[in-house]
């Protein structure tokens, strides 16, 4: 398969995602009505009977993909792929399961996964790629030896937290000073510079408050807690550990998204 096919299936499978499925199969049918070698004025055609601006948009992006550069693919085909990844997509979605992750008095009303069992679930599991986020990071031994044992079989860590000078002295040390020196050479680290942060009209800036895990773009952590012992043992936290469906993705591709816009800055520990 070469790669003009590869990069239009990739297309299609991003076309399927964003447009609804009723949507999505009035516009197959009238793709499986023109000819095999339809013209521009024809593929036209068929994308103004989509009645949302921003589907047709994106079908259009597809269409223009298509007859530039895999114009051999028919019509028909088109149609079917889209089909499939739509299903596909739906399938995927409906595969995502929900946790809530509490730190905390237990209620006796609700058994509810602990939050260190559940961020450590998530470091074990990453085999690919690991986001961490967090305000506050302080030596937890236990994190740290899986997030060393991760880095060790070859996962990409990327450990974003605030620091003291960034935050204008919101946090009294850098977070990622809770890293073992073992780890602090093995892991890509970032800040949020304070000259890329809003300020409002008493001079205030944000702060770096978000804390999260992103393991494999397929499982996504998100507490209240920040990386600390006490977050992870003794205080009440709030979380929830969403696997599969397309939210762990969309918070990867973010967090790189800021991170080759230059909003979070790598620094050298």
């Amino acid at each position: 398969m070469d790669g003009p096919t590869v990069e239009l299936l990739h297309r299609v499978a991003a076309a399927a995602r964003a447009v609804p499925r009723p949507i999505l199969e009035q516009f197959c049918e009238e793709l499986e009505r023109l000819p095999p070698q339809p013209g521009r004025s024809q593929t036209g055609a068929a994308l103004r009977t989509v009645p949302q601006h921003a589907a047709r948009d994106i079908l259009a992006e597809l269409v223009s993909f298509w007859r530039r550069k895999s114009p051999a693919a028919a019509p028909g085909q088109v149609a079917w792929a889209l089909r499939a990844a739509s299903i596909t997509d739906e399938q995927r979605v409906r595969s995502q399961s929900v946790e809530l992750v509490w730190t905390g008095p237990v209620s006796g009303h609700a058994v509810l996964r602990r939050t260190e069992q559940a961020l450590l679930e998530v470091i074990e599991g990453a085999e690919r790629s690991l986001i961490l986020m967090t305000f506050a990071a302080y030596k937890v031994p236990q994190i740290s030896d899986a997030l060393l044992a991760a880095a060790r079989r070859g996962v990409e860590i990327l450990f974003v937290a605030e620091s003291p000078d960034a935050s204008g002295g919101k946090v009294s040390f850098a977070g990622f000073q809770a890293l073992d020196a073992p780890l602090t050479q093995r892991v890509r680290l970032y800040i949020w510079p304070q000259e890329k942060r809003p300020v409002d009209t008493a001079g205030h800036f944000g702060s770096l408050h978000d804390k999260c895990a992103v393991g494999d773009e397929n499982a996504l952590f998100i507490s209240s807690a920040n990386l600390t012992g006490h977050a992870l043992l003794l205080n009440m936290e709030l979380g929830t550990l969403i696997r599969g469906g397309d939210l762990p993705r969309q918070a990867a591709e973010h967090f790189r998204g800021l991170i080759k816009a230059g909003v979070l800055a790598r620094i050298m520990a």
